[in-house]
């Protein structure tokens, strides 16, 4: 089993960061696109934006989405991400103040190029680990994994 495909994004990027929460990073829109060509659109609009696929391990995945497989791409890494309470808005370790600090000094897990973690398992662990502690609280309970891959060029 493995990361599976929950959607399409459409982001700002930042010096060494990529994201998929707008706390750290500039969403387009703040939805999920279920088709590419709809994301590319909207990034066409958007100047300085670009599209990423995200996606959740298959264990992980909010049940309200489908599971496809990941589209092929560059692989940039995992973020770690949970939902607010009301469901409405992606939080990241990133936003909540001494998160990279604690889940590294907790699980040894750190972020590497494009402030993601590299390794898939090792970034569910620390969501896990995130999720365990209750840090995030009231903002985020539940904490993932989410991998972040940049599509290849359509042809």
């Amino acid at each position: 089993m493995g990361f599976v495909f929950v959607g399409w994004r459409v982001a700002t990027t930042e010096p060494g960061l990529v994201s998929m929460s707008d706390c750290v990073v500039d969403l387009a829109e703040e939805t999920f696109f279920n088709d590419r060509a709809q994301a590319e659109r909207v990034r066409a609009q958007a100047p300085g934006t670009h599209v990423f696929a995200v996606g959740f391990h298959l264990v992980d995945a909010p049940a309200w989405r489908f599971a496809e497989p990941m589209p092929a791409g560059d692989v940039l890494g995992c973020e770690l991400v949970g939902e607010d309470p009301d469901g409405e808005f992606w939080h990241t370790w990133r936003c909540l103040g001494g998160l990279v600090e604690d889940v590294r000094d907790a699980t040894g897990v750190v972020p590497g190029p494009h402030g993601l973690i590299q390794d898939g398992e090792q970034a569910r662990r620390a969501a896990r680990w995130l999720t365990a502690s209750g840090l995030g609280d009231p903002k985020v309970f539940n904490w993932m994994a989410a991998l972040l891959v940049r599509p290849r060029p359509e042809a």
